[in-house]
C-alpha cells in the first residue's frame, strides 16, 4: 500500500561530489513530460537498521567505547554536537581497538534475510543500486563480506585502522562525503543521491532512521519503516511500508510491470531548490 502522508577543508558542496546531477527540468516542461518507458530506476539503501537488524554503529561504539558513547549520542540527538563531533568523541572513547574482538563482534551481526536476494534481483535486472550510510566503511565492508555479499557500491564515513601492537589498532576517522553547510549527518546521503541520478532516472530510497529523513525528501519512490515511517507521515511524504527486502522487490516488480514510474512532484521541487542554492 502506498501511504501519503562554516566550511572546513573536509567539507564538500553538492557540485564537488560528482557529475550527473538530477538536473532541474528545462523551461517549458517538467520531467513528467518524459516517456515513462525512458525512466530508469536507481536505488539507494540505508545500512544500519535497514540492511542489518540493528544499528551496528551505535552498538559498536557502545561495545568498545563504553557507556560514555551513549551520552554522546544523546548530545547529538539534542543537537548539542554535530555528527562529526559525535564520531570523533566516540573514536576517542575507544582508544585502542582490539581487532580480534571487533571482528568477532561484527561477524555476529545479522542481516535482513532477504537482502542477499535483493542484491541478486537488482543485478539480474540491471538496476543500479548503492548503499548510503552515515556509518563506517570498516564494519559495512566486513559484515557484507562475512555474509558472502561482495562488490556492492557503498558510500560512508571512513574509519582508518592503524595497527599498533599486541593485536590492537589506533583509529582515525575521515568524512569524504560530508556537506559544506549541514552538520546533522557526517555523510550526506542527499548529495550522493542527487549526483548519482540523471535527468531520466527515478530515485528509490529505502530506509528506517534519523539519517534517512533528509534524502527521502528528494526521492521519487520511498520505502519506509520505524522512525522513518513516522517522519514521512508527519511531512506528508508518500511511501511504501516494508518489513523486508522481499516486500521491496514485490513492489518494484509491480511498478515496473505497470510502467508506473514517474518523478514525485514534491521531490522534483526539492531537487530544483537544491540546485538553485548551489
Amino acid at each position: 500500500m502506498l501511504f501519503k502522508s562554516g566550511r572546513s577543508e573536509e567539507s564538500h558542496s553538492l557540485s564537488e561530489i560528482g557529475s550527473g546531477f538530477f538536473a532541474p527540468p528545462k523551461e517549458g516542461g517538467t520531467q513528467n513530460d518524459k516517456s515513462k518507458a525512458d525512466m530508469t530506476l536507481k536505488v539507494f539503501i540505508d545500512f544500519d537498521g535497514t540492511i542489518t537488524k540493528q544499528d551496528v554503529g551505535n552498538a559498536f561504539f557502545k561495545e568498545f567505547g563504553g557507556e560514555s558513547c551513549t551520552e554522546y549520542i544523546a548530545e547529538y540527538k539534542s543537537e548539542k554536537i554535530s555528527a562529526k563531533e559525535l564520531f570523533r568523541k566516540e573514536v576517542a572513547a575507544i582508544g585502542l581497538l582490539d581487532e580480534k574482538k571487533a571482528k568477532k563482534f561484527l561477524h555476529h551481526q545479522t542481516l535482513d534475510g532477504s537482502f542477499k536476494g535483493f542484491v541478486g534481483y537488482c543485478r539480474s535486472h540491471n538496476i543500479e543500486f548503492h548503499v548510503v550510510s552515515d556509518g563506517l566503511d570498516y564494519y559495512i565492508e566486513e559484515i557484507l563480506k562475512h555474509h558472502g555479499i561482495e562488490g556492492v557500491s557503498f558510500f560512508s564515513n571512513r574509519l582508518e585502522v592503524l595497527p599498533a601492537e599486541n593485536g590492537f589498532a589506533k583509529l582515525t576517522i575521515a568524512f569524504p562525503f560530508d556537506d559544506a553547510d549541514c552538520t546533522r549527518c557526517a555523510c550526506c546521503k542527499r548529495n550522493i543521491m542527487l549526483t548519482k541520478c540523471g535527468e531520466d532516472d527515478i530515485s528509490v530510497y529505502i530506509g528506517e532512521g534519523y539519517s534517512d529523513r533528509c534524502p527521502v525528501q528528494y526521492a521519487d519512490i520511498v520505502f519506509a519503516k520505524d522512525e522513518l515511517q513516522k517522519f514521512c507521515q508527519q511531512k506528508n511524504i508518500s511511501y511504501f511500508l516494508y518489513n523486508s527486502f522481499d516486500d521491496v522487490v514485490k513492489r518494484l516488480e509491480e511498478l515496473l510491470a505497470k510502467k508506473r514510474l514517474k518523478p514525485r512532484r514534491e521531490a522534483e521541487m526539492k531537487r530544483r531548490e537544491a540546485f538553485v542554492r548551489e
